[in-house]
């Protein structure tokens, strides 16, 4: 596959350009992403591009108020999380990419992050 990747949600409502090597994907069990199922591809922000419209996700903001989950507010497919330092997008998104050919590292974050009110 070549870069920019592009990442959809299963409707195509929201679609994302990334301009980074897919690398160091993680699979985690914290209470979020264990429900979900999102594969984590941290990458800067500066490499991430809104291709469609912002009105078509939708975010869920839980333990801080800059730092969530964006989703479509169609199919409810997770595209993307904000962080910080960078933007961690959903690696089954990737547009034409088989996920069982990726090795995700796997992380602890049901014990590793403190708890939230529903964990």
């Amino acid at each position: 596959m070549e870069r920019p990747y592009v990442l959809s949600c299963h409707c195509g409502a929201v679609e994302l350009e990334v301009d980074a090597e897919l690398r160091d994907v993680l699979e985690c069990n914290c209470s979020v992403c264990g429900r979900s199922g999102f594969l984590s591809w941290y990458v800067p922000h500066e490499t991430v591009k809104l291709i469609s419209q912002k009105q078509k996700l939708s975010s869920y903001y839980w333990r801080f108020a800059s730092e969530g989950f964006h989703f479509c507010a169609t199919c409810g497919t997770p595209v993307f999380r904000s962080w910080r330092d960078a933007i961690s997008v959903n690696a089954r998104c990737i547009r034409g990419l088989d996920v069982f050919t990726l090795t995700p590292k796997r992380t602890n974050g049901r014990h590793e992050m403190p708890p939230g009110p529903y964990d």
